[in-house]
């Protein structure tokens, strides 16, 4: 039967990731990386984000709204972050009556991002909420600034029924009287339903029949209405999806959702950035064994974009916002595994390979999935590194193959395809429970082709257990970063959180509670990993920044004292620079390298010689003093007598003169 699978990518349905245009893309030398992102745990609603940038420094105010559609939330939250700081939060508590808060913003420059998380008033299956946020400028709080604002749906996630049924119960708030339409869709994904059939009440008193179409019914303003329906999928897959809108007399959509039934999972959501053809494809591996069924469909709202149920692909067209991609796969008696993409031309808004064991797995392992697209026949190399981090695995195999034919390794992870195509390695992993354990891990894999100079195909970190989220970094050039990680405390604090970075399976830094490290990066991919277990409220709030560091000068003098117009030898290093400068004598002035193992430099003065350096990261400076020192005399063969000094007083004048002195006479 379908099995709930991990997602090898960032985009969980755990977690949202307003910075998702970084995975694959090359950024800036001075800022790899600088988001706040909440992370959600999992079996509650998803959170909603939304960024704009702004280019002019004004005071701005943020209003967040409960639309009270279809129901008022039991709490609703948000959080602004400029760039990596939090500046502000604001919460409405249903149960006063307070459907509004607001939040100041301070006059700046930069990307301003709006972080809401919220409970529906129900919590059981059909929990939805309605909610509006609005920019303005402080002086006139209530106009909008169109672009900077938005309106977003929360809905808690289902549960899949191992029934083949489901039940939506919910309500929503008529806001003026006359004619509502509420249209029923099934569709039929995998298979059609074979019961889909409901009504509205009010309290007690039957309004309407609903059943597949639209129906039209008249109702009261201001009044509170209960939506019921029930699904029962086709017994051959247990399995449904159907939609429901209703539309109030102006023909504005104040329930728009779509939603499934029995075994189908909740969706992971996708952020589609613009009005855009997209193209999705989804492939049975088979391997370990070929599926008994497998699907995937497409939706926003009530709309159903596109399906496949089978290996292939189809062309959709979606408009800017969120989009929902609905996944269905069924074992046979062997596990297997598919793959499953959503690519708008050349840019991936999701993609992620997964296994689907049989109904009657009991093993304690969990299984994960890699795809890999080999250029050509010949030697490849497979890396499966545990991290040890937060704690080591139990246990981790893996095996590889193509075409559903196993490739062995051999002791150094090299194995050998006879054929261009993709391969695809699946991982057991265990991770370690207990009082000392957290029953989380982390690992890598790494596949490239070999040779004097072997190039990445694949490098990959997966989580075992708990909330992970990923991020790959293309780093264009070498540097010096300080990777620094913070819990924001929205709306609590986290249990734990920790960021570790990696290479080609290795780690390269990590931070365990928050804090930070420097990282030294040459060219190539880097991969992020998040791990982080919520607080009491089931969210968190964490910033994540990997900028330049600030550059470090080391400079030294052979001596702290000379003789006037003696040289003194200079020697400096630095890190993170990139242009240096000197000043503080006449042959120290000006622009030098970097690091130097030697320069003479001429004292005639006390001097205080200085070398400044700027990078990315900013400037560091660092001077040193050397002094001159008055010359001293020596007389081989001591101190000078009076005798003495006065002959050569005379010899001097008498030469003046040109005479020749009188001798001293010399005492009988």
């Amino acid at each position: 039967m379908f099995m709930c699978k991990v997602r090898l990518l960032a985009r969980l349905g755990m977690l949202s990731l307003p910075a998702a245009a970084l995975l694959a893309q090359a950024v800036p030398a001075d800022t790899l990386l600088n988001q706040s992102t909440v992370i959600a745990a999992s079996g509650v609603a998803a959170p909603s984000e939304f960024s704009f940038t702004t280019s002019t420094a004004q005071a701005l105010v943020v209003t967040l709204s409960d639309i009270q559609q279809p129901a008022p939330f039991k709490t609703l939250q948000i959080a602004v972050t400029l760039g990596d700081t939090l500046v502000g939060t604001a919460s409405v508590d249903g149960s006063t009556g307070v459907t509004s808060a607001t939040v100041n913003l301070p006059a700046a420059t930069g990307n301003y991002e709006f972080h809401v998380v919220g409970t529906p008033a129900s919590s059981s299956f059909g929990s939805f909420g309605s909610f509006s946020v609005c920019t303005a400028l402080q002086a006139t709080p209530t106009a909008c600034i169109a672009a900077d604002s938005y309106s977003d749906n929360i809905q808690a996630p289902s549960t899949a029924s191992m029934t083949g049924t489901s039940t939506l119960n919910t309500t929503f708030t008529s806001a003026a009287a006359g004619t509502y339409n509420v249209t029923i869709t099934d569709d039929q994904f995998p298979l059609a339903l074979t019961t889909l059939s409901g009504g509205i009440t009010q309290g007690s008193t039957p309004i309407t029949q609903l059943g597949i179409g639209t129906t039209q019914v008249t109702l009261a303003a201001a009044t509170s209405y209960q939506v019921l329906l029930f699904g029962k999928a086709n017994s051959a897959v247990e399995a449904g999806l159907y939609s429901i809108q209703i539309t109030d007399p102006t023909g504005k959509g104040i329930f728009t959702e779509t939603l499934p039934v029995g075994e189908l999972a909740s969706a992971t959501t996708v952020s589609n950035p613009a009005a855009q053809a997209l193209s999705l494809s989804l492939k049975d591996q088979q391997y370990p064994s070929a599926l008994s069924s497998v699907g995937v469909a497409v939706t926003s709202g009530a709309s159903l974009l596109g399906e496949i149920t089978s290996t292939g692909s189809t062309e959709l067209s979606a408009s800017a916002g969120s989009l929902s991609v609905w996944e269905y796969a069924v074992a046979g008696a062997e596990p297997g595994s598919y793959t499953v993409s959503l690519n708008a031309g050349t840019t991936s808004l999701l993609s992620s390979t997964q296994v689907v064991n049989p109904a009657s797995s009991s093993s304690s392992a969990t299984s994960y999935a890699f795809a890999v697209d080999l250029p050509a026949p010949g030697t490849y190399n497979l890396v499966v590194n545990d991290f040890q981090f937060p704690a080591a695995l139990v246990t981790l195999t893996y095996t590889v193959a193509q075409n559903g034919t196993v490739i062995q390794t051999d002791s150094s992870g090299n194995f050998t395809v006879t054929a261009a195509g993709s391969a695809i390695i699946v991982v057991e992993a265990t991770p370690t429970i207990g009082s000392n354990a957290s029953g989380e891990g982390i690992f890598g894999v790494t596949v490239t082709t070999t040779g004097a100079t072997p190039a990445v195909l694949l490098d990959q970190t997966q989580g075992v257990g708990g909330v992970f989220a990923t991020q790959t970094l293309n780093v264009g050039e070498s540097g010096a970063y300080q990777v620094t990680l913070t819990d924001l405390g929205f709306p609590t604090t986290f249990e734990n959180l920790a960021v570790l970075v990696s290479q080609q399976s290795q780690v390269v830094g990590k931070i365990y509670g928050g804090g930070g490290f420097s990282l030294n990066v040459s060219p190539g991919k880097y991969v992020v990993t998040i791990v982080a277990a919520t607080g009491a409220q089931n969210y968190g709030l964490y910033s994540l920044n990997i900028s330049s560091a600030a550059p470090t000068v080391t400079l030294t003098a052979s001596a702290t004292s000379v003789a006037s117009g003696q040289p003194v030898q200079l020697s400096w290093t630095s890190t993170g620079a990139t242009a240096c400068t000197a000043s503080g004598a006449t042959g120290w002035s000006g622009a030098e390298p970097t690091s130097s193992m030697g320069t003479a430099v001429e004292i005639t003065a006390d001097s205080t010689l200085s070398l400044s350096c700027t990078g990315p990261g900013g400037s560091a400076t660092q001077t040193v003093s050397v002094n001159v020192t008055a010359p001293t005399s020596s007389h081989g063969g001591g101190a000078l007598d009076a005798a003495t000094i006065a002959a050569l007083t005379l010899l001097v004048l008498a030469l003046r003169g040109g005479g020749r002195p009188a001798l001293p006479s010399r005492s009988r």
